[in-house]
């Protein structure tokens, strides 16, 4: 699990002076997870973990079963080193896949809303904006501490 809470938060808190592409350090501090929270999402759901070969965990996405069938898609991370090589479309090709195997109708992300080329990369993989949004987490710690009072969570879907 120490592993999982390493990537999540070098992926999302790239801790050098090159930012990923999931670097969220513009918006928000502090870690981006911990291993409590892990903990209470693995209760509710599960984490597909991307290796290469033997190596040590170079992605991760969180799934979550919905209400209706539909499987939540959250923390979806790469190990710094790692993007821009095709890892993350990996990922969440492998996501895909599993999905169509267990006949889930949608996948959901939600996605900070200043977060445009992000919304983009989801875009191009098939994942269309429902025109919803939701209040971002200002309360809850377990995502660090907010450094701006303007965002929201875009929702995005994947019709299957």
């Amino acid at each position: 699990m120490l592993a999982l809470v390493a990537l999540i938060n070098a992926s999302y808190r790239t801790p050098s002076n090159k930012p990923g592409w999931t670097d969220e350090r513009e918006f928000l501090e502090g870690a981006r997870t911990n291993s409590a929270a892990l903990g209470a999402e693995l209760a509710t759901g599960r984490y597909l973990i991307g290796r290469h070969a033997d190596g040590p965990i170079a992605a991760c996405a969180r799934l979550a079963l919905e209400k209706d069938g539909a499987w939540y898609v959250g923390s979806v991370a790469v190990k710094t080193a790692q993007q821009g090589r095709g890892t993350g479309r990996e990922i969440l090709t492998e996501v895909e896949r599993q999905a169509r195997a267990a006949d889930v109708p949608a996948l959901r992300i939600s996605v900070i809303n200043l977060r445009h080329e992000l919304i983009a990369w989801y875009e191009r993989r098939s994942f269309v904006r429902t025109g919803e949004s939701e209040p971002f987490p200002y309360d809850d710690p377990s995502v660090g501490r907010p450094l701006r009072d303007d965002l929201s969570l875009v929702k995005l879907e994947m019709p299957l």
